[in-house]
């Protein structure tokens, strides 16, 4: 039942959400049944009336153009450097905030650090709570 190893799922949700625009409706349907509702290939083929082999064709074809458009346009690699830099500023907004906390006198500043705090936390739960959707 499965084509691709351990499914690679963490990849693959990610780049179907960035590029399965690109790919044909089928193509959608097919690793939408597959990877979202977990489908065999064989009650893909049964649903589909096409082949098991085609369906494995199919996400084996979808799986290598997915990762061609990441190697070219790298919008994975770009969304994965975005997000651990706001990791690394809401670090570096505690080592503020826990400073402060040390010090009566800096309690102005404790005060915005929380507000930057919850700005990246903000930003975070965008980034986190993201749907991609395609325009029509």
């Amino acid at each position: 039942r499965d084509v691709l190893g351990s499914r690679g799922l963490g990849d693959v949700y990610k780049r179907q959400d960035l590029y399965g625009c690109l790919l044909t409706d089928k193509q959608n349907e097919i690793m939408d049944l597959y990877y979202n509702d977990d489908l065999s290939l064989g009650e893909i083929a049964a649903q589909l009336d096409i082949s098991r082999q085609g369906v494995h064709d199919a996400i084996k074809k979808c799986e290598t153009a997915m990762a061609d458009y990441e190697e070219k346009l790298g919008l994975l690699k770009q969304q994965e450097a975005y997000l651990a830099e706001l990791k690394e500023f809401k670090a570096q907004a505690m080592d503020v905030f826990n400073e402060c906390k040390k010090k009566n006198y800096a309690r102005d500043i404790a005060e915005k650090v929380i507000v930057l705090l919850e700005n990246l936390d903000s930003k975070l739960d965008e980034f986190d709570n993201a749907e991609y959707t395609e325009e029509e």
